[in-house]
């Protein structure tokens, strides 16, 4: 019988698409009316060796997609997941309602056109209209960002709860260009100014030579949960364009909220609220 010569690449391909399907199998098994069980039970579940089952299950609970209680040791679904089907709801909804809002604004005025959900310390995004012309911005979907040196970020961060920004300002804070605020105080006063105007800017605070607008978007709660952005190079997005841009920025991302279930009565309570 002809010996096949063995081929590394090809059975360690293999062996990454059989443990993705064997971590898959094991969060699935938890469906149902097993929300909590013990490593016996999950191994036999899937027909997996303890030792597999655990190595899988710890590099889970790592990543935040399994837990452990400290009192039983069984095992149960993770927050991580949650927040996973929560991001891919909230885009699947906001990405139908402004795909059309985004292609328009990027339409009129040539620019890239960006939105991004807040996830965390971080924005991601979840859409991109790129720039008609040859200098351009590049973001792609997927992409993260902070909050603090970011439009987006900014526009987001700013209307969340006190704690929630005082939460973000205790990290420590990157200076990615010489124009990034670092600084506790004076990002406390950004935050101020952008509630009072209701757009944030990007003054090449997160990357050299480009400037960003952004505004804020809220669901039907009232509640911001992303925010839309124009950027450019600042050659074509000058500072004397911002005001004009801020303008149009505002007036989509309210338009979207609008669709998305936000009205004025909301936004009066809100206020009230507040």
């Amino acid at each position: 019988m002809k010996r096949v010569p063995y081929s590394g690449t090809m059975n360690k391909n293999q062996q990454v698409i059989k443990s993705v399907q064997r971590a898959t199998k094991v969060l699935k098994s938890f469906v149902g009316s097993n929300p909590k069980m013990e490593l016996s039970e999950i191994a036999r579940k899937n027909n997996l060796p303890k030792s597999t089952t655990h190595r899988i299950l710890d590099t889970l609970k790592r990543e935040g997609f399994i837990s452990q209680s400290k009192t039983t040791g069984k095992y149960r679904l993770g927050i991580g997941l949650f927040d996973l089907g929560n991001l891919a709801f909230e885009s699947t909804e906001i990405r139908e309602v402004a795909l059309p809002y985004i292609q328009n604004l990027s339409k009129e005025h040539g620019e890239a056109v960006h939105l991004g959900v807040l996830r965390n310390d971080e924005m991601v995004s979840i859409e991109v209209c790129p720039s008609g012309f040859g200098l351009q911005v590049e973001v792609y979907i997927g992409n993260r960002v902070p909050l603090y040196c970011t439009a987006v970020g900014k526009a987001a961060l700013a209307f969340q709860l006190e704690r929630k920004i005082h939460d973000i300002l205790k990290k420590k804070r990157e200076r990615f260009t010489k124009n990034t605020i670092v600084e506790k105080e004076k990002l406390e006063q950004e935050f101020r100014k952008i509630r009072e105007r209701g757009y944030a800017v990007d003054n090449m605070e997160h990357e050299e030579g480009i400037r960003c607008v952004a505004a804020p978007i809220r669901d039907h709660r009232g509640r911001v949960f992303s925010a839309l952005s124009i950027s450019g190079p600042s050659i074509r997005v000058a500072e004397t364009k911002i005001s004009e841009l801020a303008l149009k920025v505002k007036k989509v991302a309210e338009q979207i909220s609008e669709e998305l279930g936000f009205s004025t009565i909301v936004k009066t309570e809100n206020q009230m609220l507040e």
